[in-house]
């Protein structure tokens, strides 16, 4: 192409663009922008693409034509008109013969890519992998194959990445810490004997998991931490979360309060919490002592908790919430500190629009959370310090937590398409509508197909529709007849599904996991995994209910699964109460951790990494308050249950 017809296209691209208006989608600001910190840009784009003329005139030279365009395309990106830069690039591309200057042209259009739109990491991957060499950009490919990782939630070569970029440090060390700890405490353990470059934030990490649960143990890790790392940006640049940790008091709640239904439908419900509740706290009455003064376990003054090697005294009283108005719930609890309850979402809704701010609730359901907002009379009424958010925490055992860690586990595992059979109740049909949720949040995610049933009847019919089984007996009815000779058929399954998922009581699985592997073909390359919930299990399966389950994978809480560390606790539960239901087993293990993790919930919430470990999994506080469990998984071996390792 001559430069004349090059230059004529191109300005009649640029003449183009510059008549549009200008897009009416927000522009996605990519996570790390290496080509805004690496390439200074003192002229801007005309000057450039006047250069570019200017020089092939005089000298007609290709080379420096293009690397004068190329410029003006990041000048263009500098700009924030990637559009702009991405047409000019498509028509330059034919043009550039230098393996240098496909490589710059190629890098400017994948970062284009990922600052105008958030699904464009495919075509980012395949410009990546057919990059010949780096030529000099090799900060600029490691932000790029960074941002990669992150959307993959590799988070470990996410960071890895990173530290080859010359992004700005500050922003690096902030990034890397951000990543660094979504991994868990194994691969945290892992990585820190072979990343050297990441061994102040494996480090760091690290210590939190372990010791952010015990102050005086933190406290002095921290110091030694910081001591061996000194200079080091994450240390002169400590995190907030760790500052607000170390200046934070633990709650000490002097009198507690619970609100529970203790009469009438939910009675049996609020009955088994207050045992666990009871259980917890006769469980730490013997490391106890009497508070025989209100001085504070926390000297502001000093910025410190004062550690004690004993829990003080806790006042602790039950009111029953059952049909009490929420003037009622709130006097009951006028002179308590700390509030447990209720359990029923109406009467937590109407009683934290109520509640003094003074006062620490921990409601025993999650509802939805509306920002409260103060009316005109009390901005006039409160200084603008006083208007502190009130400090509520909501805790519940939700199905639907279950459902998306079964959807997480089963998408770690590699498998891509899953089938669900759900139960024809409310309950059920909310976690599968929550598995397939969460599913879909995987890039180029395969909806599951789902079935409901109603009865063990329909359970067969459904199962031999979903699988194919229905018409691959219609095939063989169909050969049978034209044929003159017997037939021997086997029915076979559709092949382009690898798990199957249950929403369903033990009853239903029982009877449904064998109609499953019945309906499975022998000539398949290999067994379809069946997946189920904490609702597919209980206690009371014998030998052989446990046989109908085999081969099932499912989530439930550490209390109801064998080799736990409560066992004590299990084994007086059951003297006491021989003939307790599997749900009111795990409503008093819920009770058990509530009050447990009272004094850490701080904590926790500041730190929404940080697990606690409980009778009902492995619990996690948002920055809302909310708490989330993170359940066991187990898989039914012939007539026992056994651990497996989660994810």
């Amino acid at each position: 192409m001559s430069f004349r017809l090059f230059v004529v296209c191109f300005i009649a691209i640029l003449g183009l663009l510059s008549c549009t208006n200008s897009p009416n989608r927000q522009t996605t600001t990519a996570t790390l922008s290496p080509s805004q910190n690496t390439t200074k840009v003192e002229k801007n784009s005309d000057d450039y693409l006047t250069q570019a003329k200017q020089n092939f005139v005089k000298n007609n030279n290709v080379y420096q034509r293009n690397d004068s365009l190329l410029q003006a395309a990041e000048a263009l990106q500098t700009e924030g008109q990637c559009t702009k830069s991405i047409k000019m690039l498509k028509v330059l591309q034919s043009e550039l013969k230098d393996n240098r200057h496909r490589t710059h042209g190629n890098l400017i259009l994948a970062e284009c890519y990922l600052i105008l739109s958030d699904d464009a990491f495919d075509s980012v991957a395949t410009i990546l992998q057919n990059l010949t060499d780096d030529y000099g950009y090799q900060a600029r490919i490691a932000a790029l194959q960074a941002q990669l990782l992150v959307n993959t939630k590799q988070w470990l070569e996410a960071s890895i990445a990173l530290q080859d970029t010359d992004i700005e440090e500050r922003e690096k060390t902030q990034n890397t810490w951000k990543w660094i700890n979504k991994l868990d405490l194994p691969d945290l353990e892992k990585a820190r004997l072979s990343e050297t470059t990441l061994q102040p934030w494996l480090q760091l990490a690290i210590i939190i998991k372990r010791f952010a649960l015990e102050p005086e143990l933190f406290n002095q890790q921290l110091i030694n931490w910081q001591s061996r790392h000194l200079g080091h940006p994450l240390v002169t640049n400590l995190p907030q979360e760790i500052k607000k940790l170390l200046q934070q008091a633990p709650i000490q709640a002097k009198r507690i309060a619970v609100l529970l239904p203790l009469t009438g439908r939910l009675a049996n419900q609020g009955l088994a919490i207050k045992e666990g509740i009871l259980a917890a706290y006769l469980e730490n009455l013997p490391n106890a002592k009497f508070a025989l003064n209100n001085a504070p376990d926390y000297d502001g003054s000093a910025g410190k908790t004062i550690q004690n090697k004993t829990q003080q005294y806790r006042e602790i009283r039950f009111f029953d919430s059952a049909l009490k108005t929420t003037q009622q719930l709130n006097e009951m609890v006028a002179d308590f500190d700390v509030v447990l309850g209720p359990l029923v979402k109406e009467q937590i809704m109407k009683l934290t629009a109520v509640l003094p701010t003074d006062k620490i609730l921990l409601a025993l359901n999650r509802v939805e959370l509306q920002p409260k907002k103060p009316n005109s009379v009390q901005l006039t009424q409160l200084v603008e310090s006083d208007l502190t958010a009130p400090e509520h925490y909501y805790f519940a055992l939700a199905p639907e937590d279950e459902a998306q860690q079964l959807a997480l586990h089963i998408h770690q595992k590699q498998l891509v398409r899953p089938i669900i059979f759900a139960a024809d109740n409310p309950t059920t049909q909310r976690m599968a509508e929550a598995f397939i949720a969460k599913w879909q949040e995987t890039p180029n995610a395969i909806q599951p197909d789902l079935t409901i049933f109603t009865d063990s009847k329909d359970m067969r019919i459904r199962v031999s529709q979903m699988l194919d089984v229905t018409q691959s007996k219609q095939r063989i009815k169909q050969i049978e007849a034209l044929s003159d000779v017997e037939v021997f058929g086997v029915e076979r399954n559709r092949r382009d599904i690898d798990a199957i998922v249950l929403f369903a009581n033990p009853e239903q699985a029982k009877l449904l996991n064998p109609i499953i592997e019945a309906s499975l073909s022998p000539f398949a390359r290999r067994s379809l995994s069946v997946f189920a919930s904490s609702r597919s299990y209980s206690l009371d399966l014998n030998s052989n209910s446990l046989r109908d389950l085999r081969n099932l994978t499912f989530t439930d809480m550490p209390w109801m699964l064998p080799d736990h560390r409560w066992q004590d606790l299990a084994n007086q539960t059951i003297q006491l109460w021989p003939e307790k239901q599997d749900t009111l087993l795990r409503l008093f293990a819920m009770g058990f951790d509530v009050y447990s993790l009272l004094p850490n919930l701080r904590r926790l919430k500041t730190l929404p990494q940080l697990v606690s470990h409980g009778l009902t999994g492995e619990i996690n506080v948002d920055s809302e308050g909310v708490l989330y469990r993170r359940l066991l998984l187990a898989q039914v071996a012939q007539d026992r249950v056994k651990l497996l390792a989660v994810d």
